[in-house]
């Protein structure tokens, strides 16, 4: 299905100086940032300890806390113990659902560098994840467990109580930063990221939702998913504490018991949550400024969108990514609409591309019809992409979802 102009476009639209939308930007919002040249475990966990320790870091719906010293050090036992058994040459795999347990799990991973595998426990493809990264032993919470045995990965065992001293994560060589260390799932398969590129596409989220420090973040995805990791990493990094929780009653408890500030899940999982018998809606209690971030990865259903927020306890935005380049197309709370995915996030080109083809077109995103989305950030994973429309061209990433733009450059996100 090749792109089609609109007719009579050419007449009535004024020439812009970009094909990027959006004519709208949130002033305080930075178009571009640069990915500071540090280990994610540095940036999310090793620096808010030392500046803030006895503020909350991470929470479950259990109801245990953690502050930013405990989490460091739990995150340095984990890593230290990956060290212990895998070679710097091995590999270990995470596999977890949503929750506290994950979270640990997936930062002591990354801190120990080693190459790691990140296989979310509720993901049909995370298989292919352990398949491809050959994992020496495996870190899994109780939802994971399944799938490293299934896999034939021996468990590793991380003691229950941390040490007392901080041990602070070593940091990885400058080079190592760019190298393909962590393989997680895309929309095709595995595909492998670097530090560098991870940590460029969870600085994106709070660079373009700006969070309030301090204003806590529940999140209902594995830490294994790139939405779920791009959250906590991003969420951490910005001095806002994490709430892991799993979808459904822990995630509603957990709500009432933290009130917090920003809420991620998946438009699925939060209609879930939110939602009762007879189709009843479960409603929390509202905060002022209290965000739900729906992620999708296709068209959605606007007004499931609309009515979860408000179940929800507050407004209601969207987050289109994917493994291969992370968060690409988002609704900012200054300026968004129910029918609209959003502008494209900081950092993000985005271009109209043939849907059949992948290349780029060379036509403003307003003239078209519709087109499939291509998108390039320093978030772009390094390899993994299968041949075909959805593979990078000239380090493009062609997404193959299709999108409209409106007069004022908002993305819409629609069918073949």
């Amino acid at each position: 299905m090749a792109a089609r102009i609109r007719p009579g476009s050419l007449a009535l639209m004024p020439k812009t100086i970009a094909t990027t939308p959006s004519w709208y930007w949130p002033d305080t919002v930075p178009r571009v940032f640069g990915v500071p040249p540090v280990p994610v475990a540095a940036l999310a966990v090793d620096g808010p300890a030392r500046r803030r320790p006895q503020d909350a870091a991470l929470s479950g719906d259990d109801g245990a806390d953690l502050t930013a010293s405990e989490l460091a050090a739990r995150v340095a036992a984990t890593a230290s113990a990956v060290r212990d058994v895998v070679s710097p040459e091995g590999a270990v795999a995470v596999a977890a659902g949503p929750g506290a347990a994950g979270v640990v799990a997936v930062l002591g991973a990354l801190a120990s560098g080693r190459r790691v595998a990140l296989a979310a426990a509720d993901d049909d493809r995370a298989r292919a994840v352990l398949e491809a990264a050959r994992p020496d032993f495996g870190l899994c919470d109780a939802e994971g467990a399944d799938l490293l045995s299934a896999a034939g990965v021996a468990v590793l065992e991380v003691g229950d109580e941390p040490p007392t001293a901080l041990d602070e994560t070593p940091a990885a060589g400058a080079g190592s930063l760019r190298d393909e260390r962590v393989c997680l799932s895309g929309s095709s398969g595995p595909v492998w990221h670097s530090q560098r590129s991870l940590l460029a596409g969870a600085l994106v989220v709070p660079s373009f939702f700006e969070p309030e420090p301090g204003s806590a973040w529940l999140v209902l995805q594995s830490p294994c998913s790139w939405d779920g990791l791009a959250v906590v990493v991003g969420a951490l990094a910005a001095g806002c504490p994490v709430v892991a929780a799993v979808a459904g009653d822990g995630a509603v408890e957990a709500t009432e018991r933290y009130q917090p500030g920003w809420i991620t899940a998946s438009l699925e999982d939060a209609g879930r949550t939110w939602s009762g018998g007879g189709g009843r809606r479960r409603r929390s209690q509202g905060v002022p400024g209290r965000w739900l971030v729906a992620t999708v990865d296709g068209p959605f259903d606007p007004d499931e969108r609309r009515s979860v927020g408000a179940a929800a306890g507050g407004g209601a935005l969207t987050l289109f990514g994917m493994g291969e380049i992370g968060p690409v197309i988002a609704a900012h709370p200054s300026w968004f609409l129910d029918e609209p995915a959003g502008i494209p996030v900081p950092n993000m080109h985005v271009l109209p591309a043939d849907p059949d083809t992948g290349e780029p077109i060379d036509v403003m995103w307003e003239l078209l019809d519709h087109a499939m989305v291509s998108a390039w950030s320093p978030a772009l994973a390094l390899s993994g992409f299968p041949p075909g429309p959805g593979a990078p061209a000239g380090r493009r990433f062609a997404t193959g979802v299709l999108a409209a733009s409106d007069p004022n450059g908002m993305l819409y996100l629609v069918d073949p």
